[in-house]
């Protein structure tokens, strides 16, 4: 199964997170990591993404689309209502 994604309000979403290179951020519906990608692009060595999604096909879609990322970012399978238990000692 092929998982196709469509980013919307890109350029607005990443204007409003006003992204800082060494931050973390979390992305709750990582879908197919059109925004985490460009946010990713924005980060430093030290800056952090952690995408969480419970569709097991956006959880391989977007670990493929952001590998060139490498250790800035970490992939969840799982509900963004875990958000708090996944990210604990982080």
């Amino acid at each position: 199964m092929d998982f196709n994604h469509k980013s919307v309000l890109l350029e607005e979403c990443l204007e409003g997170l006003q992204i800082k290179p060494d931050g973390i951020y979390v992305d709750g519906t990582l879908g197919g990591a059109g925004h985490a990608y460009h946010v990713c692009e924005r980060l430093s060595e030290q800056g952090r993404l952690f995408g969480i999604d419970q569709d097991k096909f956006a959880t391989l879609a977007s670990s493929e689309r952001l590998k060139p990322f490498g250790s800035r970012v970490q992939i969840y399978k799982s509900n963004y209502d875990n958000m708090v238990t996944l990210l604990k000692g982080q």
